[in-house]
């Protein structure tokens, strides 16, 4: 993984499942990663409804304008990104699968901004499912924070088989069909997708601008 804070809240992660497909929430220390509070989520799903932010840090918060706690996981996507989205989530609640992803950040002001995003399973508790997750701008422009992202864009996702600890990544998932394609060796492909060889494609992706 080549961002710091994604390294780091991924190694904490790793360490704490061990054999393990993933951690218990009860597990996670917020002062074991204090220093990354303000970047890091939680993300609840009930039941069969979809994901929402359960927690959502500081900054994060900052950059979007808006407290997020409460929210879909899927509101601060584009429209033509929102199923593929759903589809991944729900792919990682269910099979334990770690997600990376680059995405294009607009905000209300019509700049952009490139983001990191990383989602880590944790175990199953009695009727709910949740996810750790970190998001991290690539830089740190002056109007970060004072002008809101008002929506997300898919650039770029991988994939991680929690008990292979191996990553495959995607450089240009995005394609001019619609699809988008997640590449991975090591993982059935979950439900919303199909195998083409090594690719699992998702349909509802988007066409890169």
């Amino acid at each position: 993984m080549r961002h710091d804070g994604a390294s780091e809240l991924f190694a904490y992660w790793n360490d704490l499942r061990g054999t393990r497909a993933a951690p218990e929430r009860r597990e996670i220390s917020p002062a074991l990663i204090r220093s990354r509070l303000s970047d890091t989520f939680i993300l609840r799903a009930s039941g069969a409804s979809e994901a929402r932010f359960r927690l959502a840090g500081t900054r994060i918060c900052s950059i979007y304008g808006r407290e997020l706690k409460g929210q879909t996981f899927t509101s601060i996507w584009q429209t033509k990104d929102k199923s593929v989205i759903a589809r991944i989530i729900s792919s990682s609640l269910t099979t334990k699968t770690v997600v990376q992803s680059t995405y294009e950040g607009k905000s209300s002001r019509g700049r952009k901004m490139l983001f990191n995003l990383i989602l880590l399973p944790l175990a199953n508790e009695v009727n709910e499912r949740h996810l750790l997750g970190m998001i991290t701008a690539a830089g740190k422009p002056f109007w970060l924070e004072s002008d809101a992202i008002i929506e997300n864009s898919l650039r770029s996702i991988s994939m991680v088989d929690p008990l292979q600890s191996t990553v495959v990544p995607v450089n240009h998932p995005l394609q001019e069909d619609h699809r988008l394609v997640v590449a991975n060796r090591l993982l059935p492909a979950p439900n919303g997708s199909r195998r083409v060889r090594h690719l699992m494609v998702f349909d509802g992706g988007k066409i890169p601008d």
